[in-house]
């Protein structure tokens, strides 16, 4: 393969860096970690603050027009925050699975616990969403976006939401072993 791997990180806050400077987004850092472990890649922002999975379905050919060799799909947390129903975001990210395999870029699916949801029924149903659809697609799952740094106060903004520029390198440094997998699959 001629060139780094062109990885698209496509999703909400989480991925674009909120109140953060684009170097130290997600993407960003996931590019300085790949190439420190000698994994040349390009991660592309496909974040977008507030996004839902169907505003990410929305604007999918914005990614597919930059010709990823593979995505990293991370998308949910706004879906619970607004306790979209489960079924409907389920459909959603196996359509946004769907059209990336369909041109056959590989997806790493990041998953996210439903921390903030209200009701136990509706948390238990969410969190089921992630590795079913890894089941059902055959993908490689990070199972909890927050997980690296969420509830540490040191890791997060003012907010206690989003992740400060160490949470995200936490974050990264988590998802790492993951990403490396993905870029080498194109790679090979």
């Amino acid at each position: 393969m001629a060139g780094p791997v062109r990885i698209a990180c496509f999703g909400d806050s989480l991925t674009e860096g909120y109140g953060l400077h684009s170097d130290e987004a997600l993407p960003a850092v996931l590019e300085r970690l790949l190439g420190e472990g000698g994994v040349p890649a390009r991660c592309l922002n496909f974040g977008v603050s507030g996004d839902t999975a169907g505003d990410g379905l929305a604007r999918i050919r914005q990614v597919l027009a930059a010709r990823p060799d593979a995505a990293v799909v991370a998308f949910g947390a706004n879906d619970c925050f607004m306790g979209e129903p489960v079924e409907t975001v389920r459909a959603t990210l196996a359509a946004i699975i769907e059209t990336l395999r369909a041109r056959a870029i590989p997806v790493l699916l990041a998953g996210i616990s439903a921390t903030l949801a209200q009701d136990d029924e509706y948390r238990d149903a969410f969190e089921t969403i992630f590795p079913s659809l890894a089941e059902q697609y055959g993908l490689d799952l990070f199972p909890d976006i927050l997980a690296p740094y969420f509830g540490n106060s040191d890791l997060t903004l003012l907010d206690g939401l989003h992740p400060s520029a160490a949470g995200v390198e936490a974050m990264a440094r988590a998802m790492l072993p993951r990403v490396e997998r993905l870029a080498r699959s194109v790679e090979g």
